[in-house]
């Protein structure tokens, strides 16, 4: 069984009935944040609509070659396309529409994927856009983003709009455990992601673990509220995470774990990020008052927003030092 049939039942549900149905529209905006199974459902659609046995059991079969074409991103009649570097180009929307003009490989149907679809050039949304308003034969069009908001309004009204909500964060670390994670590191990247192929992979890196520790050993040292905490990000934090992505983990571990401290203020039945360093959270929940949690969370927050502003990460974190341990 497909996971997504696990991930999102409802959306599964919905458009298995639609596809039974043959009452399918031609443009859907699959919006939610990542890891919460949007491509995966588009794929599911994909093989719904080309396996030739899909009516025999109301789900495609997986086997055929069809399916087979589909899973290794092989079929002529699908079109995936994602940003070409930082962006997706008008020339990638004309090559789209070249394909669509002729007519299907196999059959009268297509299908075309878009990924990221926020990062559209103003051009390429624009050619798009004509492209919805006049869709031309059997055309699925199965658009992806995880920034609604930054979409034109125009595109928004041509879809069918599919919000793809996040799994509750105890069935997100039993999925983790069940592939192999134990309980104290499906805790904690379950936080940093819903993508459990990412969390599995976050696991096992090695660099993203010496980041959890150095997080960490720099986290005492602001809750202390000890002047070390400044030195420390020159002599240790700078020189265990260096680039843009282990610059997010580290203000993410941080949120996550002052965020831990904050719920156990209001609940003793707090599931920790940081299991291994159990007792000393809770310890530090007591010493810190509610009001300095919530100002550190949102400094925190503000921090994160310079580094995606392209701040220098050791300015942001020296920053940080200051605004938690030296007040």
């Amino acid at each position: 069984m497909s996971t997504i049939v696990k991930k999102q039942t409802d959306i599964y549900e919905l458009f298995s009935k639609l596809i039974q149905n043959q009452t399918l529209q031609h443009a859907y905006l699959f919006e939610g944040v990542a890891g919460t199974g949007k491509k995966e459902m588009a794929l599911w659609i994909a093989k719904a609509r080309f396996c030739p046995h899909y009516f025999e059991q109301n789900r495609p079969c997986g086997n055929c070659h069809q399916c087979q074409r589909i899973d290794t991103h092989q079929h002529p009649d699908i079109i995936e396309i994602k940003p070409d570097g930082l962006s997706i180009k008008v020339a990638q929307v004309r090559e789209l529409k070249e394909e669509f003009s002729k007519s299907g490989v196999e059959s009268k149907r297509k299908l075309f994927i878009i990924e990221d679809i926020e990062k559209m050039t103003q051009n390429a949304a624009n050619s798009l856009l004509k492209f919805l308003e006049e869709p031309e034969g059997d055309t699925t069009a199965l658009l992806i983003t995880t920034a609604k908001q930054r979409l034109l309004p125009t595109i928004l009204s041509r879809c069918q709009v599919i919000h793809f909500p996040v799994q509750p964060l105890e069935k997100r670390i039993k999925e983790l455990e069940e592939r192999g994670l134990t309980l104290s590191q499906a805790s904690l990247t379950s936080r940093i992601t819903h993508d459990a192929d990412k969390a599995v992979s976050l696991a096992n890196d090695e660099t993203f673990q010496d980041t959890v520790k150095a997080v960490w050993n720099w986290f005492k040292l602001l809750a202390k509220q000890d002047e070390q905490a400044f030195v420390f990000v020159q002599t240790d934090l700078i020189g265990t995470v260096n680039d843009r992505e282990a610059y997010q983990f580290v203000i993410d571990l941080l949120i996550i774990v002052y965020r831990d401290l904050l719920n156990l203020k209001y609940s003793d039945s707090v599931t920790l990020a940081f299991l291994n360093h159990e007792s000393s959270i809770k310890q530090f929940a007591d010493q810190l008052s509610s009001r300095k949690l919530i100002t550190i969370l949102e400094q925190l927050l503000e921090a994160k927003k310079k580094l995606n502003s392209n701040v220098a990460a050791q300015g942001v974190f020296e920053d940080i030092a200051l605004q938690i341990a030296f007040r």
